[in-house]
C-alpha cells in the first residue's frame, strides 16, 4: 500500500486528481490523505500587499466564510472516498501558511495529487501560478499533476536529457506507480542536434529493468516549443520529467514551463527532483 496526498484549496475539487487516486486504488489499495487548505496563503498576500492587501480580498474571503467551504470540500470527499473504496484521512490545514502546511505534508507521503488546472485559480487561473510553482519547487516528494479531464493514459513518456534529475524521475514512477510501468513507453532523448543520446548503455540497462514495453526515440531541441509540438502526437500519455536542475532540459523550458506543458497539454505530469 502506498501514501498518497491530495491538495483541495478552499472551494476547489480536483475531480481529475481523484480520479487517478480511484484508479490507482483499483490496482492496489491506496491510503489517500486529503489535505484541505484556505482558499489563500494569507501570509504569501500580506507579504506582497501589506495589511492593506486585506481591501484586496475577495468579498467571500473577507466574510471569514473559508470554513464553509473546506466543510464543504470534505464532505464530498469524505462521500467520494466512501463511495470508491477507499482509505482516507482528513488533514486539515487552514492555518495562515497553506504552501508551507501542505509542502511540510510532503515530507511523509509517496506522491501529492494536484490539479494542473485548478490550484488557487482563484488567486491566478495562469497556471503554473505562484502557489503551484512553489510547491512544485519545494516538495518533497513526487508530484502528479492531473487535468481536470481525466482519463487514464495508454502510454508513459520519458523526458531524458542525460542529468540527474531527469533520471532520478524516471526512477521515482517506476518505485511510486510501478503499476503504471506495464504501459507502452518512451525514452525521449532531449538533446541538441550535434548531441548522442547521454550514457546510451547505462541509462537502457537502467531503464529496460522497469519498463518493460521500451522504446527509445530522440528528439533534437531547436526551440523551446518543440517538446510540447512533439506531445501533440502522443495525446494519451503520462509524462515523467525532472524540474528546476541546472540541465539543458530546464534552462530550455524554464520559462516556457507554464504555457507549453501545464497550460498547454492537458495530460498528466509526473515531476520529480531531489
Amino acid at each position: 500500500m502506498k501514501k498518497l496526498i491530495i491538495a483541495l484549496d478552499g472551494q476547489h475539487f480536483p475531480k481529475g486528481a481523484f480520479e487517478f487516486a480511484k484508479s490507482m486504488n483499483a490496482k492496489t489499495k491506496v491510503l489517500l490523505a486529503g489535505v484541505f487548505l484556505s482558499p489563500v496563503d494569507y501570509s504569501k498576500l500580506l507579504a506582497y500587499t501589506g495589511m492593506q492587501g486585506m481591501t484586496l480580498m475577495p468579498e467571500w474571503l473577507t466574510r471569514n466564510n473559508d470554513d464553509v467551504l473546506v466543510s464543504k470540500n470534505i464532505s464530498l470527499f469524505t462521500e467520494a472516498c466512501s463511495t470508491a473504496g477507499i482509505e482516507f484521512r482528513i488533514h486539515k490545514d487552514t492555518d495562515l501558511m497553506a504552501l508551507s502546511s501542505l509542502i511540510d505534508e510532503t515530507r511523509f507521503a509517496d506522491a501529492l495529487l494536484i490539479s494542473s488546472e485548478l490550484f488557487y485559480a482563484n488567486v491566478s487561473v495562469n497556471q503554473p501560478n505562484f502557489y503551484l510553482e512553489e510547491v512544485l519547487k519545494k516538495a518533497e516528494c513526487p508530484v502528479m499533476l492531473v487535468p481536470e479531464n481525466y482519463t487514464e493514459p495508454d502510454h508513459v513518456v520519458l523526458a531524458y536529457d542525460g542529468n540527474e534529475s531527469s533520471v532520478y524521475a524516471l526512477k521515482q514512477f517506476a518505485y511510486v506507480f510501478a503499476e503504471l510501468t506495464q504501459k507502452e513507453t518512451i525514452l525521449l532523448a532531449l538533446i541538441n542536434h550535434e548531441d548522442d543520446l547521454p550514457e546510451y548503455s547505462l541509462i537502457t540497462e537502467l531503464v529496460s529493468r522497469h519498463y518493460p514495453d521500451l522504446k527509445i526515440q530522440t528528439l533534437h531541441l531547436k526551440n523551446k516549443k518543440d517538446f510540447a509540438e512533439w506531445m501533440t502526437d502522443k495525446p494519451n500519455s503520462f509524462i515523467v520529467m525532472g524540474a528546476f536542475s541546472r540541465s539543458l532540459f530546464s534552462q530550455l523550458f524554464r520559462k516556457s514551463f507554464a504555457s507549453d506543458i501545464i497550460h498547454d497539454i492537458k495530460m498528466p505530469l509526473f515531476i520529480s527532483h531531489k
